[in-house]
């Protein structure tokens, strides 16, 4: 398990595993298990740590992704900021609209995931270095 958190600013407030499943059950009741709503937070995660964290400046300890399970402490913190949490719970929400094979409902809610995610990806590249890569330098 990785115990890394890169935030955006100094003090920022974390968002939580539980703070995600409590939203999703809040705005979407459902009967999906709380280990496969977990799947879909770690899923998300991974997702953020290889096309977010991977991609700008990070350390040696973040270059492992999250990785949760029905036994992770509901208090863990996750990447992103609680300023954008709301990407945690649209995408679970989305998750459960699929499973549930209510594809309107996921359209809109992937699109709200989306245009969330999008913002997170946007804030955190304002603050954090992308990674340079020269492939080729021509002279």
């Amino acid at each position: 398990m990785c115990s890394f958190r890169l935030f955006f600013q100094k003090g920022e407030l974390k968002m939580t595993i539980e703070q995600v499943l409590a939203k999703v059950d809040e705005m979407k009741p459902n009967m999906m298990s709380r280990s496969a709503k977990i799947g879909f937070i770690n899923e998300i995660e991974s997702i953020i740590h290889d096309e977010i964290v991977m991609t700008h400046e990070h350390t040696a300890e973040q270059e492992t992704p999250p990785d949760y399970d029905n036994d992770t402490d509901g208090t863990t913190a996750l990447i992103m900021g609680s300023a954008d949490g709301m990407l945690y719970v649209y995408w679970v929400i989305s998750k459960i609209d699929q499973q549930n094979m209510e594809y309107d409902k996921f359209n809109n809610d992937y699109s709200l995931f989306q245009h969330a995610y999008d913002e997170a990806s946007d804030r955190w590249t304002r603050h954090n270095m992308p990674i340079s890569r020269v492939r080729e330098l021509s002279i």
